[in-house]
């Protein structure tokens, strides 16, 4: 019986620790709404990084980190229409790439245009490429997909 209870103890012990070794997160949201002009939408895309963790902005310098890249998905009915504006990143020397690097911490939002290439569904699929780090740690770069749902207000 001993021996039962050691061995659950040893897998639950591993189980915890595998969840706990977990590196740090990013909960990203995307949302819509018509911009100006018919068939121009301005697509919400907000962020909320881990504490202690950040996610480099598009702007890098070559050598450094990998950028943010947003996509509208290949084969949409949308296009990327102008210059992404929202949350200014930190700009900071970075030892690790001896680069000054951008990247935004907590929570940040971008606005992305996009503009109707045919007659839209109402949901705008993106791509979102991006690297995160914290002080002694960079994660390999991910690509997450996310559907913007057109709120007509």
């Amino acid at each position: 019986m001993k021996k039962v209870f050691s061995a659950l103890a040893l897998l639950l012990i591993t189980a915890v620790g595998a969840t706990a070794q977990r590196p740090g997160s990013v909960q990203w949201s995307a949302s819509a709404k018509p911009a100006t002009h018919a068939g121009e939408y301005v697509v919400a895309l907000h962020a909320e990084v881990e504490n202690g963790w950040h996610v480099y902005s598009a702007k890098q310098s070559s050598g450094g980190p990998l950028p943010l890249v947003i996509r509208v998905d290949q084969g949409a009915p949308f296009s990327l229409d102008g210059a992404i504006t929202g949350t200014s990143p930190i700009q900071h020397h970075d030892a690790s790439f001896n680069l000054d690097t951008e990247y935004f911490t907590g929570t940040f939002l971008l606005n992305i245009p996009v503009k109707s290439t045919t007659q839209g569904s109402g949901e705008i699929p993106l791509a979102v490429r991006f690297q995160m780090c914290s002080d002694t740690t960079c994660m390999p770069p991910r690509t997450i997909h996310l559907v913007a749902k057109v709120n007509a207000s």
